[in-house]
């Protein structure tokens, strides 16, 4: 867990935070939700990320995957997602933080020495009255990375929310709540489970938003990517 009010950040990578906030207006609706609910929107891309140089350069735009065993609800389907706007791709603060979330992970020395493929997913949930949001509608799930980051980016009248992680046996560890822009926690996908509690609006006189800003981590990069340049 890393609060924000843990998070050091510069004037300069603060103004680059607040005009990435602004992309969230932007996202288009996630069109895999069960039974054509419409309270998800999102947006994600790849970046080839080589830890000895820090340099990240974007990856061709491809659909996403994920298999049945490890979501049940979403997964074993091909979902093709909008690509990050160009400015969201470029904005310093994404950038830092995905060598800063890097920077925290139990890593051999043989894992720094090689390039990872960094998915980063900028995702809106919604609800009102008639619609609760669900964050994770396959609930206790992986993504399927090596790690994992979220990061809350807004929270507005919601209720609800809570994050629970899992063992490798599904059982159950800690639950919190992500309250403040920028409260966020890593953990390692490779042996533990999570899901997010649906999400209300605290005043019912208006709709509630959560958004966060996921990064998977996965090591090395395969097939055509591997030969990608900058």
């Amino acid at each position: 867990m890393l609060r924000a009010a843990d998070l050091l950040v510069s004037d300069e990578l603060r103004q680059e935070w607040l005009s990435l906030s602004i992309d969230y207006a932007d996202l288009p609706a996630d069109e895999y939700l069960p039974g054509g609910a419409r309270y998800r929107y999102r947006r994600y891309s790849r970046f080839r990320f080589s830890p000895q140089t820090g340099k990240l350069a974007r990856l061709p735009h491809k659909d996403y995957f994920q298999s049945a065993e490890i979501n049940r609800v979403t997964g074993g389907i091909i979902r093709r997602f909008a690509p990050l706007l160009a400015t969201t791709f470029d904005n310093p603060f994404l950038r830092e933080l995905i060598r800063f979330d890097f920077a925290q992970f139990p890593l051999e020395e043989a894992q720094r020495q090689r390039d990872w493929e960094v998915q980063a997913h900028l995702i809106r949930v919604t609800a009102d009255v008639s619609e609760r949001g669900q964050p994770t509608p396959e609930g206790i799930h992986r993504d399927g990375a090596a790690f994992v980051t979220v990061r809350l980016a807004e929270l507005v009248n919601a209720q609800g929310g809570q994050v629970s992680l899992y063992d490798d046996d599904r059982r159950h560890l800690t639950t919190f709540r992500l309250e403040q822009a920028l409260d966020s926690y890593l953990f390692n996908d490779a042996i533990l489970w999570h899901a997010a509690e649906p999400v209300v609006p605290a005043d019912p006189a208006h709709g509630a938003i959560r958004s966060i800003l996921t990064f998977d981590y996965h090591p090395g990069i395969a097939g055509a990517d591997s030969d990608f340049t900058d």
